[in-house]
């Protein structure tokens, strides 16, 4: 019986940039109001600091596949962002811990529910290594402002732990151009599937 393939995460360079120049230009109001998820227009994926925090830190290592009008859109991106995360640091702190907390949460239903079902876990697993990476982006946010909960810590070691228990170490499961600024060491849950138990 031949195995499985292993699901990949799929990634659209140029969407990427396009997304973060989006999400960053719509920043204010969106920090001050109350909802968690903003609208940016388009196809292009819903605002949350998680995903604006995500595409800087990759489309900023990934300047050699950039053209230089994409570079320039990075670059005012994360001018933009740092502008209105000064000027409204205090609902900027609100709205990161708020999306911490309800992204730690969902990772918390996934994984029970991987435990009820481990082959639609299996399938659905590359989208939610990319929200675990979106997690880590937002606990590095959070620490370097002194605001990250020891009770959010305790709940992603036990995470972690969960997860670690259903994952089968192999090959980054990304796009090759971001398992290169996505090293093993600190994004190990980018290298390996979840696998069916044997009958």
């Amino acid at each position: 019986m031949t195995s499985r393939p292993v699901p990949k995460l799929a990634f659209d360079l140029d969407c990427d940039v396009r997304s973060l120049a989006a999400m960053a230009a719509h920043l204010t109001p969106w920090l001050y109001e109350d909802e968690l998820y903003g609208h940016v227009g388009g196809n292009l994926p819903r605002l949350t600091l998680g995903g604006l925090l995500l595409r800087l830190y990759r489309l900023e290592r990934l300047g050699d596949h950039l053209s230089a009008a994409q570079q320039l859109q990075v670059q005012e991106a994360r001018a933009q962002f740092e502008l209105a995360r000064a000027q409204w640091a205090v609902h900027y702190e609100h709205k990161l811990k708020r999306e911490l907390e309800a992204r730690v949460h969902a990772f918390e239903l996934f994984l029970t529910d991987c435990e009820e079902d481990l082959s639609a876990c299996a399938l659905n697993y590359p989208v939610q290594a990319e929200k675990r990476t979106i997690i880590h982006h937002l606990v590095q946010e959070a620490s370097a402002l002194e605001i990250f909960d020891t009770q959010l810590h305790t709940r992603i070691r036990e995470i972690d732990r969960r997860l670690r228990g259903i994952l089968r170490e192999g090959e980054c499961l990304a796009d090759e151009r971001l398992c290169r600024v996505y090293p093993r060491t600190e994004f190990w849950w980018l290298y390996g599937a979840v696998t069916e138990q044997e009958k």
